[in-house]
């Protein structure tokens, strides 16, 4: 398999994910590609498997220095608080357009990973924003959707600028 990262515009980005339920090698080749495409670009995060075109609840996260893959997220718990933070997307302007996105300070989730074993894990800040951005995908939803329009988008440099200045 080959990764070609699908583009906003394309309709596949607004289905929802079926669940997996097959944890066999090709789940797991598909995980190993979606790591190595995430490992090869400087802006990659997080990859949901709609992304390369593929419609099952899937995704992998760089999460404390390593890469999880997150197979069959639920959200279990969601802060009140809430965290303002910017977002960008692979499938928009190769990672390179960030905008912010409103999103629960803390959340828990529980998935299951690429050899369907449990997990359960508490995430806030970035990370609650990472999570959440993937579900987001794999339900039909990109972080554009939670913007007013029309969008305040900036560039990869620009936000770069704004972080160098706080």
């Amino acid at each position: 398999m080959s990764i070609n990262i699908i583009k906003e515009g394309n309709l596949i980005l607004s289905k929802k994910s079926a669940p997996v339920k097959v944890f066999d090698k090709k789940l797991r080749l598909m995980a190993k590609e979606m790591i190595e495409y995430g490992e090869s670009v400087d802006n990659c995060v997080g990859l949901a498997a709609v992304q390369i075109g593929v419609l099952l609840r899937m995704s992998v996260i760089y999460v404390d220095d390593q890469w999880e893959v997150m197979v069959n997220p639920k959200i279990i718990f969601e802060d009140t608080k809430i965290s303002f933070d910017w977002e960008g997307c692979m499938s928009l302007e190769d990672g390179n357009l960030f905008g912010k996105v409103k999103r629960p300070k803390k959340i828990v989730v529980e998935y299951v990973n690429e050899f369907n074993k449990r997990r359960s894990y508490q995430y806030e800040g970035f990370y609650s924003h990472l999570i959440l951005h993937e579900i987001d995908h794999m339900n039909g939803l990109m972080f554009l959707d939670h913007l007013k329009k029309p969008y305040k988008l900036l560039s990869n440099e620009e936000l770069e600028k704004i972080y160098k200045e706080e």
